[in-house]
């Protein structure tokens, strides 16, 4: 398994890399990619070094922006994805963060050979009543609050790519 967060898509991705450590035996590979803006931008440094720090999962971070006190990557969080140990075959990807993040992730994900029915989005960005009435979160058909708001990306390949007008 592949997770990539960027900014504040870590936060509804935490529960997933939990349960993955929580049910460690039922996943092989696991890498974990996580891009914030700046060190203080960071969200869960205490639990992120604690991941990093099981040895059982592969934890990547980066910042956009670095300062005296960072020491790491620096650079978007999709640049990590060429130093992630998978094999693409037996990989699923998950995703959340900003959508210009994702595009550019869903893309590098596919050129690693994960197919785009093993990939999911984490699409909550836009919702606002959760209840499929005041439109904010329609994404093309769907409904972000009613049909997701996590997509396998083969069914929304055709139409992630749109811009609203």
């Amino acid at each position: 398994m592949v997770i990539v967060a960027g900014g504040m898509g870590l936060v509804p991705l935490r529960p997933v890399v939990n349960h993955v450590l929580k049910h460690r035996k039922r996943f092989g590979r696991v890498a974990l990619l996580y891009g914030a803006r700046t060190p203080r931008d960071i969200l869960f440094k205490k639990e992120v070094e604690k991941w990093r720090g099981k040895f059982d999962m592969q934890v990547l971070v980066t910042v956009d922006q670095s300062d005296a006190s960072w020491h790491g990557n620096v650079g978007v969080v999709t640049t990590l994805l060429s130093n992630a140990e998978f094999d693409a075959a037996r990989t699923s990807g998950i995703v959340c963060g900003p959508e210009v993040m994702m595009r550019f992730a869903v893309r590098e994900l596919e050129n690693r050979g994960i197919s785009d029915d093993r990939v999911f989005l984490s699409m909550e960005r836009n919702m606002q009543c959760a209840i499929g009435f005041c439109g904010h979160c329609q994404f093309g058909p769907r409904f972000v609050c009613v049909d997701g708001p996590v997509f396998r990306f083969d069914r929304i390949r055709n139409f992630f790519n749109v811009r609203e007008a």
